[in-house]
């Protein structure tokens, strides 16, 4: 068996228990610990680089390289290598579906740079400033928007208030009123967003190029719908104890859950013992 070169983690139920602004501390220290060992680490996730920071206790190292808006966006050593754009008329037609629906809000980061830089948080689409209380979770911190910028937008997602609007009438809604557009569900109350047959493998050949390593030099660590063609395509995939059934059926192991630090525990063991997959310590 291949060492392992580099692991690849999604993020929320994966690295990031649900509701937590941070991942843990020993989360950040086994990140330490595999890039000590020569082991490169990078999120996979729908968030974007921006927002990533403050989960990662404002680290850069931790989100210098990986695979970033469920694939549209690809970054290796903090340079932006790969950017995909959503199709702009699926996006509006999105944001137009969106505002029908009182429960739902399209989030999406504004426009980056072309260093791959971007304002932190979410800007939205699809609601009122008195309707922002239906959602208390969320934050908006570049402001509510009557209309898109003109900018490309790369990243957004569909949030519900599930008292309000049920996740199958939602998922009903945006599909119909965007056929270009897949939308796999992260969590129970959110869709992400994505260009019609485009997923997080599709970007990983483009990072697999850049850092001259193959598949079986891969871990790679999620829980959810949006992590199942990362677990068919990569033969050394861990799901966590918290994660979906189809997800759990996709990887080659299941173990600890996300609240347990499951991931850490992986990426621990995997520095302990030089990048070999060894059962030592995962549970």
């Amino acid at each position: 068996m291949s060492l392992i070169k580099l692991v690849l983690a999604d993020m929320d139920g994966t690295l990031l228990p649900f509701g937590d602004h941070q991942v843990s501390a020993r989360t950040i220290s086994a990140i330490s610990a595999l890039r000590q060992a020569g082991i490169a680490f990078g999120p996979s996730s729908g968030r974007e680089r921006s927002d990533l920071i403050r989960y990662f206790h404002h680290q850069d190292a931790c989100i210098a390289t990986g695979i970033m808006g469920n694939g549209k966006l690809v970054y290796l050593d903090g340079k932006l290598v790969y950017r995909r754009p959503l199709p702009r008329d699926q996006v509006e037609a999105l944001a137009q579906a969106v505002s029908t629906l009182p429960g739902a809000v399209l989030n999406f980061y504004l426009p980056l740079d072309e260093q791959g830089h971007g304002k932190t948080g979410f800007g939205a689409i699809g609601i009122s400033e008195d309707e922002k209380g239906n959602f208390p979770t969320e934050d908006f911190p570049n402001g509510i928007f009557a209309n898109l910028p003109d900018e490309d937008i790369t990243t957004c997602a569909v949030v519900i208030n599930p008292s309000i609007t049920s996740a199958e009438e939602a998922h009903r809604t945006i599909c119909a009123a965007c056929p270009g557009l897949d939308f796999p569900q992260p969590a129970p109350m959110a869709f992400d967003v994505l260009e019609k047959g485009w997923s997080k493998v599709s970007a990983l050949p483009i990072l697999l190029d850049h850092l001259h390593i193959t598949a079986d030099q891969i871990v790679y660590l999620g829980d959810s719908q949006n992590d199942l063609t990362m677990m068919a395509a990569l033969p050394n995939s861990f799901c966590m104890g918290n994660g979906s059934a189809e997800a759990k059926a996709a990887a080659r192991w299941v173990v600890d859950t996300c609240e347990n630090d499951g991931a850490a525990k992986i990426m621990e063991s995997l520095a302990r013992n030089g990048g070999r997959i060894v059962e030592d310590g995962w549970y």
